[in-house]
């Protein structure tokens, strides 16, 4: 949140300067009135100065006076007039900034809450995602456990047989040192008997 730009109820709405200026030209007329005829009489006695027509420099003098005059009656007028105005104005004003301030820290207060929102809903995206891929590995495990464990118990009665085919070689092999090994070839007891006998006779 540090690298965010502020909200946007810190914007400034305040009255600019020329907003201020129209607002006294639309309550006081008169004053912008007196100081544009004061400052037209004295461009027109300048001139007639430089004309060299004293008559008109002093009539201009004189209307310049009676502009000034002018205006220092409507300011006083205005004062008079907009007195209790003025009051009542600034305590408008005064409310209404209570206002739009109470408001921007509404706002404030929102768009930290809804901010708030956003992170923890990021946070459990996240969070899910590691769950998600804790549990595929998890899985991918037990089935290589499986897999692994399958194997073992596929070769153990093989190595069973070739561990009991080894035993028996070596019984038999035991039995041919002990004489007990039985002859390959398959006569009976009684032919066994009669060659015996055979070779006596021929003794």
């Amino acid at each position: 949140m540090a690298d965010r730009s502020m909200p946007s109820s810190f914007d400034d709405d305040r009255e600019t300067g020329f907003q201020k200026i129209s607002r006294k030209l639309r309550e006081e007329p008169l004053i912008p009135l007196g100081t544009l005829l004061t400052v037209l009489a004295v461009v027109n006695a300048w001139r007639a100065m430089r004309r060299g027509d004293h008559a008109q420099v002093q009539r201009m003098f004189r209307a310049r006076v009676g502009a000034q005059a002018f205006t220092v009656m409507a300011m006083v007028a205005g004062g008079a007039y907009y007195g209790a105005d003025r009051e009542k104005r600034k305590e408008l004003i005064k409310l209404e900034a209570q206002k739009r301030a109470e408001e921007r820290h509404q706002k404030w207060l929102h768009e930290l809450e809804v901010r708030d929102e956003e992170d923890k809903q990021l946070k459990a995206a996240m969070k899910r995602r590691q769950e998600r891929v804790q549990q595929r590995r998890a899985e991918e495990k037990e089935r290589a456990a499986k897999a692994e464990t399958a194997s073992q118990d596929a070769q153990g009665p093989a190595e069973e047989k070739k561990e009991g085919s080894n035993v028996l070689g070596a019984l038999s092999n035991a039995g041919v040192w002990f004489g007990t090994k039985k002859s390959d070839d398959p006569k009976t007891p009684e032919e066994n008997k009669a060659q015996d006998g055979g070779s006596e006779k021929k003794a």
